[in-house]
């Protein structure tokens, strides 16, 4: 294989979008919405009135009654891209050399069982370096292998701000109301207040549902493919803010800032279960660290000067015993209270970075344990929880924010204020965090000193500082303001998870899915049953088009006994042949897409229908916020300190907090 077909200019990871029959164009023009793409941002309460209309298609009359008492308060929008042909391309792994093109698409790509890859390499869905091919093809060193799919994605949420707009190929209207909340922009970044459930980029199932898509269908001129560049990323079920720099070198600039700690301060808002500080009850705690410092005094000294020396030394004991999660070799005998793990040595790819890692590097110490400081930065060692909760008193939210952080004018963006009027107390919390399942996101934090070394290999040292905002005691949650210290995959979640106190609508990590939302868990059943009634019955309750594994049965049905007709497009074919559209059809029409164009009409509205009610099924965001950046910002103009704040989120009320001992 020649470096300059390896090498060749392609969108993102060899994918394109299919735009011509038996065609698929990787070249950055043929990602514009104006090919194939279709999308409409519809109000909530759209999704809410289908419930309804859906349920009258059934007998049941009991379940349709209830129905008429389910109403939507919330403003927001959802975004929905239609499915559209897709081409997913790959060339061939190593690992692959030799064996059958069956084979390797049955082992390593688990959306489809294997009569679907065997149906599709004969209808030539699948390609060898764009020939076709049998099943038992033997892959060679240089084929690209191509996929070619009806896409669905799933739907995302948009801020209350979004216009409604249908965009298509042929009627692209003008967009005057941002569908993303802009906080602040110049020549050189973009600043962007995220909805929750959005990713910032393309992984997984999204693909034009990402922010920085919906950036560019909504102004391509100014944000369109190649002019808008990720300094850092934010969960997907995190709203808040996201930076994007609109030069690759800014934005490696940014993030090396971010990623080193250099100047970088990030502040988010969580609301959790109970009331927080609740830790500092136990004197005694395990997890309680101090730090001890020798008290040497020299011969020959006055009992008034000793003393007088002895006490200027404690002082000295202020200095947080934990640095980024880590405790130092000369420290870890100087701290009692709390775990110290040891972790092997991160492990680098490639033998020349293997043997400096080696060479430079000592294995790490990470700390499991908590301590309190006040706003200055100073250890409380015997803090309590009236030291922590007092700060909060006759003071709405974003006063206490702006002594905690600094207050923030939008019209000195870039002016630094220190303000801290009264005693702000930090609880920092120390716990190493690693990826238990890279396929699935799902990571873990906690007590990992009984495990070996080949089980701590991953394992990363991660630290956080917790203070209050407010504590609600109809809902038994606290409100906090969150400094990550390190970066860790979702840290501030897991940190919260074993402090006990876990965000309080975060279903992954110890929280309730539908915590103090009655209208979206009642929405969600009703969802659920609808989708139970479509699939007739089915047991599996993940059984949606973004995340479900086709059976044998619907393949048998959509796709074995469907051959391509003369003259038929493979566009026309592809979405005939779709097991997802199917599969929104329900099992009573799966065969009725004749390619009539009032089937054509249904499976559009089923496709649309379904889409909605997977949307209410599925989290819609946690009750976590990115609220504020400040970092050091090099260019060649100058060197400056930057910050910016989003408003608060929905689920915040900035109301002065009464005293509540």
């Amino acid at each position: 294989m020649t470096k300059t077909k390896r090498n060749r200019k392609r969108s993102r990871g060899g994918i394109g979008c299919l735009i011509a029959e038996g065609e698929c164009n990787n070249n950055e023009s043929s990602r514009s919405t104006k090919s194939l793409l279709r999308v409409e941002d519809v109000p909530l309460s759209t999704a809410f009135n289908l419930i309804h209309s859906s349920t009258t298609n059934f007998s049941d009359t009991t379940n349709s009654t209830q129905h008429n008492n389910l109403h939507c308060k919330d403003q927001r929008r959802v975004r929905i891209v239609h499915p559209y042909p897709y081409t997913f391309a790959t060339f061939a792994k190593h690992r692959w050399l030799g064996r059958p093109l069956i084979d390797v698409y049955h082992d390593e790509f688990g959306s489809y069982p294997r009569s679907y890859y065997e149906a599709a390499i004969k209808a030539g869905r699948i390609l060898v370096s764009g020939k076709r091919v049998t099943c038992d093809y033997s892959i060679k060193q240089g084929d690209e292998l191509t996929h070619t799919v009806h896409r669905h994605e799933p739907a995302v949420g948009l801020s209350d701000l979004s216009s409604s707009t249908t965009s298509h190929a042929d009627n692209e209207k003008e967009v005057k109301t941002p569908r993303i909340e802009i906080v602040y922009e110049d020549d050189t970044i973009l600043v962007v207040d995220k909805p929750a459930s959005m990713p910032v980029h393309a992984c997984g199932a999204y693909n034009y549902n990402t922010l920085l898509e919906v950036l560019a269908h909504w102004n391509p001129e100014s944000y369109g493919t190649g002019k808008l560049f990720t300094v850092h990323r934010l969960d997907k079920l995190t709203s808040g803010l996201v930076l994007i720099a609109k030069s690759s070198s800014l934005a490696s600039s940014l993030g090396k800032c971010i990623l080193e700690r250099d100047g970088c301060e990030k502040v988010y808002l969580a609301r959790v279960k109970g009331r927080f500080f609740d830790i500092l009850q136990n004197a005694n705690h395990p997890w309680r660290m101090k730090c001890w410092t020798s008290h040497k005094i020299e011969e020959g000294v006055g009992t008034e000067e000793r003393v007088e020396r002895q006490s200027k030394q404690q002082k000295l004991a202020t200095v947080p015993p934990v640095s980024h999660g880590e405790v130092a070799e000369h420290d870890k005998y100087n701290i009692s209270g709390g775990i110290q793990v040891e972790l092997p040595v991160l492990k680098k790819k490639g033998k020349k970075k293997a043997d400096e890692a080696s060479v430079n590097q000592s294995a790490c110490i990470a700390a499991l344990g908590f301590w309190v400081t006040d706003c200055h930065g100073n250890l409380v060692e015997n803090a309590t929880i009236q030291d922590c909760t007092k700060q909060c008193d006759d003071m709405t939210t974003t006063e206490i924010i702006d002594h905690a952080v600094g207050s923030h004018d939008t019209e000195k963006l870039y002016e630094h204020v220190d303000s801290a009027k009264r005693s702000i107390h930090w609880l920092h919390f120390a716990c190493p965090c690693r990826i238990s399942s890279h396929k699935n996101g799902v990571c873990e934090a906690g007590d990992f000193s009984a495990k070996s070394e080949n089980e701590l290999e991953g394992t990363k040292p991660a630290q956080t500082a917790f203070t209050l905002l407010s504590y609600e005691e109809s809902s038994d949650t606290s409100l906090l303001l969150v400094k990550p210290d390190t970066g860790r995959m979702h840290q501030i979640r897991l940190h919260l998870q074993t402090l006990g106190h876990p965000i309080a609508n975060d279903h992954c990590y110890g929280g309730d899915l539908w915590f103090g939302d009655d209208e979206g868990q009642q929405a969600c059943r009703k969802s659920r049953e609808w989708l139970n009634r479509l699939d007739k019955g089915s047991n599996d309750s993940d059984l949606t088009i973004s995340n479900a594994p086709a059976t044998d049965e619907e393949i048998y049905q959509v796709v074995a006994n469907k051959s391509r007709e003369d003259g038929e497009s493979m566009d026309g074919f592809i979405v005939k042949t779709c097991v997802w559209c199917a599969r929104c059809r329900g099992v009573d029409d799966i065969n009725s897409l004749d390619g009539s164009a009032e089937a054509k009409s249904r499976n559009e509205e089923a496709v649309f229908r379904r889409t909605l009610m997977e949307y209410l099924v599925r989290s819609q965001g946690i009750w976590l916020h990115a609220l504020q950046y400040s970092l050091h910002v090099n260019d060649d103009k100058s060197s400056r300190t930057a910050k910016y704040r989003t408003a608060l989120p929905s689920w915040v009320h900035d109301t002065i907090v009464k005293s509540n001992e």
